[in-house]
């Protein structure tokens, strides 16, 4: 759907059922709100991770309405696959600090690799650290019959396949942590209003 106000084809956010693109869903809030507008978000950055795999990132910068919020997804995976990052400032914060802050994120996890296998046909194993990260994706709602997935190294593996993964470690002990899809690094946690908007798929 194309931006109702510039006709910029690709559309994140929504303002009172208007689909608009971020540069102009940032013009309206600053109209409302007397925030300065954002910088235009830096050029798409190629990372590598240990196995030779190069990853196209894309920066999104936006104000929600917690902060301003520094995204860096990977593009040409289907939707919700692959690496994603995120960080959220205070309204006021240094745009240019929150960028280096998800990069920095970004590469410190594409440069570290949890599963590996010695062939295509060979199952995941744990490498050498003996830990994992990753994220949970979910089942496949259009096929009701679809395995629960996750990612991990950007991969998208099945939780049949995680737990074959982790089939050497019978008997040991886990521990479990569930964080939050986006890295918190504000001085407060003030909600500033947005009139009802609601960026992307997530309300503000």
């Amino acid at each position: 759907m194309a931006c109702e106000d510039c006709g910029e084809p690709d559309t994140n956010a929504s303002l009172g059922g208007v689909e608009v693109c971020d540069r102009c869903f940032d013009r309206r809030i600053s109209a409302v709100t007397g925030f300065p507008r954002l910088p235009d978000p830096p050029p798409p950055i190629v990372l590598t991770g240990p196995d030779g795999r190069r990853h196209h990132r894309r920066y999104r910068v936006w104000r929600a309405g917690v902060g301003i919020e520094v995204q860096l997804d990977e593009t040409g995976v289907a939707m919700g696959e692959g690496y994603r990052f995120a960080v959220l400032g205070d309204n006021d914060a240094d745009v240019d600090m929150l960028v280096a802050e998800v990069r920095s994120t970004a590469e410190a996890e594409i440069g570290r690799q949890y599963l590996e296998r010695a062939s295509d046909r060979h199952p995941w194993i744990v490498s050498e650290e003996d830990e994992v990260a990753g994220r949970l994706l979910g089942y496949d709602h259009r096929d009701p019959d679809s395995p629960y997935q996750v990612v991990v190294d950007g991969r998208t593996i099945s939780w049949d396949d995680l737990a074959t993964a982790l089939g050497p470690y019978e008997g040991w002990g886990f521990r479990l942590v569930i964080e939050d899809r986006v890295r918190d690094v504000r001085s407060d946690a003030e909600i500033v209003e947005l009139y009802g908007s609601r960026p992307g798929s997530d309300d503000a």
